[in-house]
């Protein structure tokens, strides 16, 4: 190939390479920004359409209750459940919601119920002396607010019923209800602005049967769906089933009941137990991305056309006078140095360069042998250089020997010292416990003693159980330490063994909870104004673990609590935080941690305490890592400290198969 069409060649792939990368890369990150500004934009209206809900929701409910207050309509049904003038009482009751309805135009009408389900006053006449005592609206309005069932009225609109108890000097006398007119409601979900010509709002509820989803607003597609379209809860992906599980998320790619795939976003109106989907077409959502593809397509076109013009201008500039320097270049290689090198044309720089190869030729001779000498001369260089490497790769190997002979002394030295730490441990543990035991019954013997003579203990007694109970308190320190010791050593020798089992959660971190707080109310940690508060998880958080080590793990961590707050809550959570795993938070309100400990928080020694070792917060990261969870620890803004662990949680078919 010739230079020209090689030098096109080049142009051709430098400039176009670079454009063709950029482009991609502009498309992609414009592709990405517009899908989160579309994804973003839905969430937004979501999220307002959500709030529109409650506040009309818990709107009619406080009017409602407020009904339900009225302290003359109170006085009025006890009257009329008492006997008393039913009759006058019945019309005062007609005329104060008769009122009522007046000034709440969403209320078609009101009703007020007798302990036996019997409507005995309502803004429609024809209504009282019917009985509901069987039906849900009466079952559920007498307990609490309750905005859980809809129907249809013969004009084919959407109605609810708003019900709540009727309390009067301090117990339940009847229920009001009304029926609410959901048109101000439905109108949040029929105005689409910002949801383009594809997008609408789904309102659901669970069904009568629990066992699936009721569609409950007419729908830009379909003005006739509310109460006709039942999803089935076995359709657990769709957007509709999540917003009723609770799931506030968003989806990408799902369809809709049209059987169209669209973008949605769901979310879920705790205070009533419905759910929102908010959701536009795809093809609608996407269409900037389409318009922004072909632009850029026709960019890309546009700018390779007139790369590939320039290419062929500056290639045939450059290549003229290259091409006469190759031809003088070919001389000089074959030996003809008497022809002068001169280019008439081209760029200075040619001119120049065709100047410099001319000097080159006449001098080429001189160079040569310019270049044998300094060959010589580095070759003398490199020879040199060779023998004294070869010196310092012979010192380097037996300092290497030298290493690994210090290594084995310290591998040595340090098993040595392990194993007369583990040695230690078991020799300080065998006399602890007798001393431990015999303490312990010359300590209750003394205090029975004390007791007896509890009007006049003798000083002698009184000085002799502080001396036992120092005794006490130091041999369980001392016992708590070679325990620490030999856990220490079983993890660095890792022959830490786990006795795992099936446990619950709540109930082993439950059982520790109440012994610490037994041994706060003896003052063991010198105070009484400290109290351990335990807020177990609502779910039954099953886990494959030790329940000893764990019981060890929550102890060291109470004890570390314990130790450092003096008065105030401590308080232990238990959460999951995935489906998969349980976090657990043991907070207090003590001095914290100290900034120059936290780095090294959860190696061993690491402590500033006068009573601590500094081996009970490295030996829970070990247990918990153990158990396949994570540790570690915050300081809390307020004061005080945070720390976390994480276990794995069983899952339900983990647990099938165990059961099997």
């Amino acid at each position: 190939m010739k230079i020209r069409s090689k030098l096109i060649a080049y142009f051709l792939v430098i400039s176009l390479i670079p454009l063709i990368i950029i482009g991609i890369f502009n498309y992609i990150s414009a592709e990405q920004l517009l899908k989160k500004e579309i994804l973003n934009k839905l969430e937004n209206i979501a999220t307002l359409g959500e709030k529109n809900t409650e506040d009309v929701i818990a709107e009619n409910l406080e009017k409602i209750k407020l009904i339900s207050t009225n302290l003359q309509l109170q006085i009025e049904l006890d009257k009329y459940n008492n006997n008393i003038d039913r009759n006058k009482s019945q019309v005062s009751m007609n005329n104060i919601i008769n009122v009522i309805k007046s000034t709440n135009k969403n209320f078609d009408d009101i009703f007020i119920l007798d302990l036996t389900g019997t409507i005995v006053a309502s803004t429609n006449n024809s209504a009282i002396g019917k009985n509901y005592a069987n039906d849900k609206l009466f079952i559920q309005g007498k307990l609490q607010n309750d905005v859980s069932i809809f129907f249809k009225d013969k004009n084919n609109k959407i109605k609810l019923y708003v019900g709540n108890p009727i309390i009067y000097d301090g117990k339940l006398i009847g229920l009001v209800t009304a029926i609410y007119n959901l048109d101000n409601l439905l109108s949040i979900f029929q105005t689409y602005e910002g949801l383009g010509k594809t997008g609408e709002f789904i309102l659901v509820q669970k069904n009568d049967n629990d066992d699936g989803v009721l569609f409950m607003n007419p729908l830009r597609f379909d003005s006739g769906i509310a109460f006709n379209l039942n999803i089935s809860k076995e359709q657990i992906n769709t957007p509709t089933i999540q917003s009723l599980l609770k799931n506030e998320k968003i989806f990408t790619d799902t369809l809709d009941y049209r059987g169209i795939p669209v973008l949605a976003v769901t979310r879920y109106l705790e205070s009533i137990d419905w759910g929102l989907v908010t959701k536009i077409d795809k093809l609608e959502a996407f269409i900037p991305l389409e318009n922004l593809k072909y632009v850029t397509i026709i960019n890309g076109i546009l700018v390779g056309i007139l790369v590939i013009i320039v290419s062929l201008i500056i290639g045939k500039s450059i290549s003229n006078p290259i091409q006469k320097l190759m031809a003088a270049s070919k001389n000089i290689s074959q030996g003809k140095f008497d022809n002068p090198i001169s280019i008439i044309g081209g760029s200075e720089e040619i001119k120049e360069l065709s100047n410099q190869l001319d000097n080159m030729r006449q001098n080429i001779l001189d160079t040569n042998n310019h270049l044998n000498d300094l060959v010589d001369e580095r070759t003398q260089k490199s020879e040199n250089a060779i023998v004294e490497l070869k010196d310092k790769e012979e010192a380097l190997t037996e300092s290497n020997k030298n290493l690994l002979l210090v290594n084995e002394k310290l591998s040595l030295q340090s098993k040595s010292q392990m194993e007369f730490v583990n040695i230690t441990a078991h020799e300080l543990r065998t006399p602890i416990m007798p001393i431990i035991t015999l303490t312990e019954l010359l300590y209750s013997k003394i205090k029975k003693e004390n007791k007896t003579q509890k009007k006049s203990p003798s000083k002698e007694n009184e000085k002799k159980q502080e001396i036992l109970e120092v005794i006490l308190r130091n041999c369980y320190r001392l016992y708590r330490i070679t325990e620490d010791i030999l856990d220490v050593t079983k993890m660095e020798s890792q022959i830490l063994k786990l006795n795992k089992q099936m446990s619950e959660l709540n109930e082993i971190i439950r059982n520790v909870v109440n012994d610490f707080n037994e041994i706060i109310n003896k003052k063991r940690y010198g105070s009484d104004q400290v109290r351990i508060v335990y807020e177990p998880s609502k779910d039954i958080i099953l886990v494959n673990a030790d329940k000893g080590r764990l019981n060890q793990l929550l102890s060291n961590l109470l004890d570390n609590a314990l130790k450092f707050t003096k008065e105030g809550n401590i308080i232990i959570a238990a959460k999951k935080q995935k489906d998969d795993e349980v976090i657990v938070s043991i907070k207090d309100s003590g001095t914290g941690i100290d900034p120059e400990i936290l780095p090294r928080l959860f190696t061993k020694f690491a402590t500033k305490s006068e009573q601590g070792t500094g081996l009970g917060l490295y030996i829970c990261k070990n247990i918990t890592e153990a158990h396949g969870g994570r540790m570690w620890a915050e300081a809390n803004p307020g004061g005080g400290s945070t720390f976390y662990f994480t276990l794995p949680i069983v899952k339900s078919d983990k647990i099938e198969e165990s059961e099997k």
